[in-house]
């Protein structure tokens, strides 16, 4: 453990001895965090450090805090009378609607907020001159760490957990689950920063185990057809959603389907000259179609073991935890992941169902992208279907450019107006590739600065965005959705035209 706070920057440490200590002082917190498995590991996280603190503790799942939600917050508050409020895995974006709305409530001593995302600079000068001592905010973006792939949401949430007890060790595998979820691994390459120091501590703890292997999901789990038919991650056109295929495939390599006593082979089963024969055609096929090798490396990468949870469940490793999770938000029934992660079996049972339900969602939208369900704007491409709900627009927009389905040369954003609760908002998801930070896009700050630019012009809010360089999230009001997409499109085209005319020059 040691070598993990070591690796804590002091003023980040500081912080979070005072958020454990006023959660020790507590006598009812209310804890709020976000739908994704991020957000779900981090509420986990939270509620099982509080309740053997044996304190009380109610909780919430939140879409995303906004103009809209941030009053449905206040009035859940007010109903159950904390002294503490939590907030994990978002608040950093949004600490002006805290501010605003929840910490001038008198009854409340402390809120907590545990979030990785990205803050602006306004924002951080008005917290530091208006909010007093009310509010405590951890994030490592705001200690020279990033919030990106250093340390997720669960992983802020797990530091809290460890500073209120050192026994809360076993939370760590919560806290990779996470990390994983939020993609903080690199697609199967590894963790860095504190989330390595986190799964070490995992290893060390018999909680967490490493191998390298096949990065499918449902590698545990699934038939060896089904694993096939359901991949989305990389996409296999002609055999993602076509079952047929999946089985054609294991009989031209003549590969047994079931076992001696009639049982279905999963991955984990097959012998280790099986599994190469596999990869070896797996990979021919996606170069055969892409012609771009370097979408097959995610096959192969660094696989994550849950060790104390149930053999031969979804629940074993931890991208198969994450899906289910995210499967669970997604839905629109995070709580159900929440209890997944609390071990509720009538909660896991759902959490299947619903992952089923979630797969095949994916893979049908896939499925209408492949067949050019997108549209090229100067900055970006754009997906706009309407069948997408936005619990899932950004999740299939990264998995369309991590297939190639949609290049990688520019952004992808993708809008959803099937909304919960019919909302007046649009939700937009951007996604770009590191290549592309590099060249100067930041989806985060063109999403806000066209926000800002919007809101101010019209004298209203119209929009509200925030996330990371690589992947961000907007908010805006349906009448002024084509006016924000132009002119986001419109800032990231003036990026990419200037770096394509900087590399020209250096190159001359």
């Amino acid at each position: 453990m040691e070598n993990l706070l070591e690796s804590i920057p002091e003023s980040m440490l500081e912080l979070l001895r005072d958020a454990a200590r006023i959660v020790k002082d507590s006598h009812k917190v209310m804890a709020f965090s976000h739908i994704d498995a991020d957000g779900i590991s981090a509420l986990a996280i939270v509620i099982q450090a509080i309740e053997r603190e044996d304190k009380k503790i109610e909780w919430r799942n939140i879409h995303q805090i906004n103009s809209e939600t941030i009053i449905d917050i206040k009035n859940e508050i007010e109903k159950y009378q904390p002294d503490t409020v939590l907030f994990s895995d978002f608040g950093t974006g949004q600490i002006t609607l805290i501010r605003n709305h929840i910490a001038t409530l008198e009854s409340l001593k402390h809120i907590i907020v545990l979030d990785h995302h990205l803050p602006s600079e306004e924002i951080v000068e008005v917290e530091s001159s208006s909010l007093g001592n009310k509010v405590i905010e951890i994030n490592p973006c705001q200690h020279g760490l990033n919030g990106s792939f250093e340390l997720s949401g669960a992983g802020v949430a797990f530091l809290f957990a460890l500073f209120l007890s050192p026994s809360n060790l076993d939370l760590t595998e919560l806290a990779i689950v996470g990390a994983t979820g939020d993609l903080q691994d690199y697609y199967g390459k590894g963790f860095t920063g504190l989330n390595r120091k986190i799964l070490e501590l995992g290893e060390i703890a018999g909680t967490l185990k490493v191998s390298r292997d096949l990065t499918f999901f449902g590698i545990h789990t699934r038939p060896l057809p089904y694993l096939l038919q359901y991949a989305t991650d990389p996409y296999l056109p002609g055999i993602t959603g076509v079952e047929p295929a999946c089985f054609e495939f294991f009989e031209n390599l003549n590969i047994e389907l079931k076992d001696k006593n009639d049982e279905w082979r999963t991955w984990v089963s097959l012998e280790s000259d099986e599994k190469q024969l596999i990869i070896q055609h797996l990979i021919q096929n996606i170069i055969e179609v892409y012609n771009d090798p370097n979408i097959a490396q995610g096959l192969i990468g660094d696989v994550v073991i849950l060790t104390k949870r149930p053999k031969k469940t979804e629940m074993r490793s931890a991208k198969e935890f994450s899906t289910l999770l995210n499967a669970c938000g997604r839905n629109r029934k995070p709580e159900v992941g929440v209890k997944v992660c609390l071990g509720d079996p009538d909660a896991i049972s759902e959490g299947r169902y619903l992952l089923q339900e979630h797969r095949k969602n994916l893979a049908m939208a896939l499925r209408r992208l492949e067949d050019g369900g997108f549209v090229t704007m100067p900055g970006f491409y754009l997906v706009n279907d309407p069948e997408i709900p936005d619990t899932i627009i950004g999740v299939v927009i990264g998995m369309a450019q991590g297939s190639r389905i949609i290049p990688v040369d520019k952004p992808v954003v993708g809008v959803s107006i099937n909304t919960t609760n019919d909302s007046p908002l649009a939700k937009l998801s951007g996604r770009a590739y590191k290549d592309l930070i590099k060249r100067g896009i930041n989806l985060k700050e063109t999403f806000v600065s066209v926000a800002d630019f919007m809101n101010e012009t019209h004298g209203m809010l119209v929009a509200e965005a925030g996330g990371h360089p690589m992947a961000a999230g907007a908010f805006v009001q349906k009448d002024h959705l084509d006016e924000f997409l132009r002119r986001s499109s419109n800032e990231m085209w003036e990026v990419l035209k200037s770096s394509n005319k900087n590399s020209s020059e250096k190159k001359e």
